[in-house]
């Protein structure tokens, strides 16, 4: 079998040439010391344990674009096991030439809960008609692309060898961020055959973890929950990698973060050639599915956002020369033929704030069914004022029509209520900026507030009050402010709307919260 050669564009992402001599050895090779400068001794060292084959290595950048020569763009849905998932789409795949973030060139993105595609900014009025019509099941039915991700895989199945991927990972609870290998066939007894190696992020609420898992059955899997030593959803760049050995009485998988072995798995490990994917999709089990953990509730409602991405940067496979493994057919999921993604010349700035301009009322929302009465972005919290211990009559918070203007919508908050919302996956240290509009009638003072959630749960511990002052206007007034989660233990914040005096009326509106890093 010969894979496509790696050509001149391998020098657009990383330090390396083909025209470097090859020697065997891990002192002697300067090509493999230029991939493998990073890392740990026995990330490197893979040349005194393996013999690479160069010569048939794939990389992709994708500066020039999704090679259909080499990858397929998926637009199927797998193991929906009855869930509102939608699986991995087209539309949701995107290229990005933008020099003010030269490492980014593949964006896949997740839809949560609140994704409505008649608010997506990246695509014109006249794309959302044709992907809302059935053409290419954005439909309807599918929730205007409501919980879907995307994926893009090889062609061409490929067997043992290290396999890289730097990117970064989707920051939201409820999306999985993954690269694995995947295959299924039929045997001749007629049973199906299921191999797959994976590195998933997201796969339960709990972003200090990575999952690693091998399988080789329906029923063979080790599924490998690791402790890292840092945020996964940080927004950084890191390079995941596994090193798939199969030349041995036990074939085992080496798995490396950022070239520093965290894992071996040396059971349920395949033997038989693989298509590679690069995926992000939104099933109700990613996240755990679970809204509730402590009472084991399990709701679509862990995907509370309108959508966010995983950023790839470069992928590189180097074959490993060597047996104990064999090729089949394989077959490829369904796929877009000759579909071509949009190229951004700019990163989107993430909203971390769901219908921050509220113009979509409540019942516009596809809304998760669930006991938790989360399945709006918005919410009003509570009308007890603490303070004073009571109720606090006449008080609300909703989105209402401004009085000021009859074409805008905003958010009303009157006396005592509090309008709130969840930041899952906000974790200590994390930084972000608050920029919107508010203007106060009748004696009221607007507040920010945001809270530390000690879990990702929604019943989870919480620990804090951090309050922003914003005044008191009759007109409408910018603001901005910079907050940071403050407790060694949050993993997530609830942020509030709140009146400071608990009487007249404060209104907000185009509210957007972006993270700033760690």
């Amino acid at each position: 079998m010969k894979f496509k050669k790696a050509a001149s564009a391998i020098t657009a992402g990383i330090l390396l040439t083909l025209s470097l001599p090859v020697a065997a050895g891990c002192g002697g090779n300067k090509l493999a010391d230029q991939m493998f400068g990073f890392g740990g001794d026995y990330y490197k060292s893979v040349e005194s344990r393996h013999s690479l084959n160069y010569d048939e290595m794939l990389y992709d950048d994708f500066t020039e674009g999704v090679n259909l020569d080499r990858w397929v763009i998926s637009d199927s849905v797998w193991d929906q096991w009855s869930t509102d998932q939608n699986g991995v789409r087209p539309q949701n795949l995107f290229l990005v030439d933008d020099e003010n973030n030269p490492e980014t060139h593949l964006l896949l993105r997740a839809n949560g809960s609140y994704y409505n595609m008649d608010n997506d900014p990246l695509y014109t009025e006249e794309e959302k008609a044709e992907y809302g019509d059935g053409k290419n099941l954005f439909t309807a039915s599918q929730g205007y692309g409501v919980n879907s991700g995307a994926c893009i895989s090889t062609i061409e199945a490929l067997g043992p060898g290290r396999y890289d991927v730097k990117m970064k990972a989707c920051p939201r609870v409820g999306a999985l961020t993954s690269m694995w290998v995947y295959s299924w066939f039929t045997l001749n007894d007629g049973s199906t055959q299921q191999n797959e190696i994976d590195i998933e992020i997201g796969l339960e609420p709990d972003f200090s973890k990575v999952f690693f898992t091998t399988w080789t059955s329906p029923s063979n899997n080790t599924n490998t929950p690791t402790d890292v030593d840092y945020f996964v959803n940080d927004g950084n760049w890191h390079i995941y990698s596994f090193d798939w050995v199969t030349d041995v009485a036990v074939p085992y998988v080496d798995y490396f973060i950022d070239g520093v072995k965290v894992l071996t798995i040396d059971v349920n490990v395949p033997t038989t050639n693989a298509t590679l994917n690069l995926g992000l999709w939104c099933p109700s089990w990613a996240g755990g599915g679970l809204v509730n953990n402590d009472e084991g509730g399990v709701s679509a409602d862990s995907r509370m956002f309108d959508y966010d991405y995983a950023e790839i940067s470069w992928w590189r496979y180097i074959p490993f020369q060597m047996e104990g493994w064999e090729q089949r057919p394989v077959q490829n999921r369904n796929y877009a033929d000759g579909y071509k993604p949009k190229t951004l010349t700019s990163l989107p700035v993430i909203n971390k704030c769901s219908n921050g301009d509220f113009e979509r009322a409540d019942e516009t929302y596809v809304k998760p069914d669930t006991n938790y009465s989360l399945g709006t972005p918005w919410k009003d919290m509570t009308i007890y004022d603490t303070e004073s211990n009571s109720y606090v009559a006449g008080s609300s918070a909703g989105i209402v029509k401004d009085p000021l203007n009859a074409d805008n919508s905003c958010a009303a908050v009157t006396n005592g209520g509090v309008f709130g919302q969840w930041l899952r996956g906000a974790s200590y240290g994390f930084k972000y900026k608050l920029t919107g509009k508010f203007r106060t009638t009748d004696g009221a003072e607007a507040v920010f507030r945001y809270l530390n959630v000690l879990g990702y749960s929604t019943s989870s511990y919480i620990s804090g009050r951090n309050d922003f002052t914003l005044g008191s206007s009759n007109d409408w007034k910018d603001f901005s402010i910079e907050f940071t989660v403050t407790d060694e233990d949050a993993l997530s914040i609830q942020y509030r709307l709140i009146n400071k005096t608990l009487q007249g009326t404060c209104y907000f509106d185009d509210l957007v919260i972006t993270y700033l890093g760690n």
